[in-house]
């Protein structure tokens, strides 16, 4: 990008690809490495980032629609993030038809990212009115369309409702942010290269939901019954907590019902996971915020099903 003068990043790809494009823009305008500007160290100066294009090929990520890019350190082991307002791409050219030909196991996972986009942002401390009402709208999207995507990948209707939930769910963490599974995603993410983030989240969610719900009895009933409108009748306390079980049908219904131990993760490897996991802040806005004892019992839970 500096040696030919380039004026525009263009990202095309899943969200690996715009975030590449993200730290490109950085990293041709900034001095030193991309890894100087994660979150707490160097400032990020918003007027020298190089303008972002960006065209998803996935429906899931975000990338396309937030001021983050997660980045990593092959030699830490360690995933974080460059944030900064600048780095909202300027354009974001959402094509459904872009994801006709994602494979079906990328489309789960995909998909299931923007489910935990869009719970989490719901669930997180910060939340607001408008962003929970978009979340749950959205949510329905998901529940209802994955599983048809997946099954019929060509299915230009179920596409078409993921990219919109995916776009919404990037609107979403953009104004609020994730919480608790992500934090701990990440950290597997970045021992772990293999382990896509979408199966990152869905090894997590089982224990940390039921670690959570009592701490969040509304949300999860209300969530609860968007996957089963029989819970309308029952009290909340059951609702949230069959949310917990309705989850975990979805996970096996879309064929990411996966363990640590599925993922070839060493039993050694898991403290190491669990330091990692409060290096980014996001734990901190959980409904229920954990210590190092919870999380790592937590990880120790998810490790076989």
């Amino acid at each position: 990008a500096i040696k030919n003068e380039i004026d525009v990043i263009l990202g095309v790809g899943g969200g690996s690809s715009i975030d590449t494009a993200k730290s490109v823009a950085v990293g041709a305008t900034h001095e030193g490495e991309i890894w100087d500007y994660r979150l707490g160290q160097k400032r990020i100066q918003s007027k020298k980032v190089l303008p972002i294009v960006a065209i998803p090929t996935t429906a899931g990520t975000g990338a396309d629609l937030t001021s983050v890019a997660v980045i990593k350190n092959v030699n830490e082991k360690l995933k974080s993030a460059i944030a900064n307002w600048s780095l909202c791409p300027k354009v974001s050219v959402i094509d459904p038809e872009l994801t006709l030909t994602v494979p079906p196991h990328i489309t789960a996972t995909t998909g299931f990212d923007t489910f935990c986009h869009l719970f989490e942002s719901y669930i997180n401390k910060n939340g607001s009115f408008l962003i929970d009402l978009m979340a749950l709208d959205s949510i329905k999207l998901v529940i209802k369309y994955l599983p048809i995507a997946i099954e019929n990948p060509t299915n230009k209707e179920a596409r078409e409702a993921l990219s919109m939930a995916s776009t919404i769910g990037g609107i979403c963490i953009g104004n609020i942010g994730t919480t608790l599974p992500h934090a701990i995603g990440m950290a597997i993410g970045g021992h772990h290269t293999k382990i896509m983030h979408g199966e990152a989240l869905a090894i997590m969610y089982p224990e940390i939901n039921r670690w959570t719900w009592k701490d969040a009895i509304f949300k999860y009933s209300t969530v609860g019954r968007l996957f089963n409108s029989n819970l309308q009748n029952e009290s909340d306390d059951f609702a949230a907590e069959q949310a917990c079980n309705e989850i975990d049908d979805f996970l096996k219904k879309i064929k990411l019902w996966i363990s640590l131990e599925d993922k070839n993760v060493p039993e050694s490897d898991l403290k190491a996971i669990c330091d990692d996991s409060i290096k980014i802040p996001n734990y901190t806005f959980h409904p229920k915020v954990p210590d190092l004892e919870e999380i790592y019992d937590l990880i120790k839970r998810s490790y076989r099903k």
